[in-house]
């Protein structure tokens, strides 16, 4: 089977969502647009480097961490297929460094694109500078409604009320079937929820005597 070319993985992503493959050679030939391939533990950026490119993800699953203040890195957010790594800063020029590592948990693919060439040309005026900006726009606003659901899930009181509110989003995303998929292992989810890992099976375990959950590895049933 024929490989997709690097214009017909762009015409895959949200970002480039409307376009014809006309209109996304010019665009990735303007924004010096390359395809790049992580593979599994392989670090994307590092926080703190200079902030030049822009990168939807085509394929593949990813973890942000923060350092906090204790100098730990702690999972602040996992992002897959669809994502664009940089977006916010996009629209942000005053911000010029990444202020998270990104970590490829599932072999990757992106594209690169010139972070100024693209945001040059948004105010442009130009023919597909509307598709683009509606594009960049709609992400930005998913983008923004995952934090918020985070801030939700972690402002609950108690920890399995954290937990419950965290299955039932992943639940909703799923499309409503009855099992969802941790996208982290024990550990990385403690991190999630900012909890110790004895904390975190002692809360599961509690969820589980109660019927509302039953689990097999990263695969939980949602009985509630």
């Amino acid at each position: 089977m024929k490989s997709p070319n690097i214009t017909e993985l762009a015409a895959s992503t949200k970002f480039f969502r409307g376009m014809t493959h006309d209109e996304i050679d010019r665009l990735l030939f303007r924004f010096n647009g390359v395809k790049k391939s992580y593979k599994k533990g392989e670090v994307v950026v590092h926080a703190g480097m200079s902030m030049n490119r822009l990168m939807p993800v085509i394929s593949g699953h990813l973890h942000v961490y923060q350092r906090v203040m204790d100098d730990r890195e702690v999972l602040v957010r996992e992002v897959g297929t669809g994502t664009v790594l940089g977006l916010w800063m996009l629209h942000n020029p005053d911000v010029t460094n990444w202020p998270a590592t990104v970590v490829v948990v599932e072999p990757c693919v992106t594209l690169s694109l010139d972070m100024a060439k693209v945001r040059k040309f948004l105010g442009s005026g130009e023919p597909e500078v509307a598709k683009l900006a509606l594009n960049s726009s709609r992400l930005l606003s998913a983008e923004l409604f995952s934090v918020w659901r985070k801030l939700s899930v972690l402002s609950e009181p108690n920890l399995v009320d954290r937990i419950h509110m965290y299955l039932l989003g992943l639940h909703h995303e799923a499309g409503d079937p009855g099992e969802v998929v941790l996208p982290f292992n024990r550990e990385r989810m403690a991190e999630y929820f900012g909890v110790t890992r004895p904390a975190l099976s002692r809360a599961l375990g509690q969820m589980r005597d109660r019927g509302l959950i039953t689990w097999r590895k990263n695969v939980f049933k949602i009985m509630f």
